[in-house]
């Protein structure tokens, strides 16, 4: 009697993770396992979170280590990983965005979701599949946070929906640190909203990135609007309505005194 109502108790857990499995035309990848997570309570109104894990990094340790439980429980989101190995994985167009798009697909279907714009966050290799896959499809996308990336689109002249962006990277990084930069540049000049906090560390994922992406997701989720504007290199910031006394390829839209606090941490 006890090891049943134990069992019933504990039922509802075991459903809020889970795997699907998709075939694919990628020879490692023939069975691609796709881990997601169910929030505390979810509806047709709940939208999707994809987090893309380091290189190589099987789902169930991306939803692991990113530690966005809370945020998805607070928001009613459901987090999605994919267990992509090799195949040139980040570039979507050749197997991996139709084998993600698929697995999406299929939790609308089971989950009666009404078909909403996406969130994506990725570190490293993962950084490379949130900017690429939002390239691939912007129309499909909310929002996304890119750690220590070193590979992304042409964003000179974007003229596809522009999404909200958080950038972050470490100066020990150096190359990644000095494309990230080229990249934010060309897509604020593009008329994109982004916001970059760098720091002194390599190349590297840790809590202080995850909380930075957890205060931003939450104030897009939100639908916040900065309060100010702070300027890359000099640390100045002003009100959202002075933000003409910042060139538009240094403005860091600041949503609240926690984001600013971090982006502040960095001079």
């Amino acid at each position: 009697m006890t090891f049943l109502i134990l069992s019933l108790f504990l039922f509802p857990l075991f459903l809020r993770a889970d795997v699907l499995t998709v075939p694919t035309s990628a020879p490692e990848n023939r069975l691609l396992k796709i881990h997601y997570r169910l929030p505390a309570s979810w509806n047709r109104e709940s939208r999707i979170m994809v987090l893309f894990g380091g290189r190589n990094w099987p789902g169930n340790r991306t939803l692991s280590e990113y530690h966005f439980d809370q945020l998805a429980d607070q928001y009613n989101l459901i987090l999605v990983s994919p267990s992509f190995v090799n195949d040139t994985y980040w570039e979507p167009e050749k197997w991996s965005g139709r084998a993600l798009f698929s697995a999406i697909g299929t939790l609308e279907k089971k989950f009666h979701l009404k078909r909403k714009k996406m969130l994506y966050y990725g570190f490293s290799a993962g950084g490379q599949c949130a900017n690429l896959f939002y390239a691939y499809a912007p129309e499909r996308v909310f929002a996304l946070g890119i750690h220590a990336c070193g590979v992304y689109f042409n964003a000179r002249g974007w003229k596809k929906p522009l999404v909200p962006i958080l950038l972050t990277c470490g100066s020990e990084d150096p190359e990644r640190f000095l494309i990230s930069k080229t990249f934010l540049c060309q897509y604020r000049e593009s008329g994109g909203s982004l916001l970059w906090i760098p720091d002194h560390m390599g190349h590297q994922l840790n809590r202080f990135h995850l909380e930075i992406a957890t205060c931003f997701f939450q104030n897009i989720l939100k639908n916040s609007s900065p309060l100010w504007i702070g300027e890359d290199d000099t640390k100045l910031y002003y009100p959202i309505h002075e933000k003409e006394k910042i060139d538009p390829e240094f403005r860091n839209p600041l949503y609240d005194k926690k984001l600013l606090k971090f982006w502040e941490q960095t001079k």
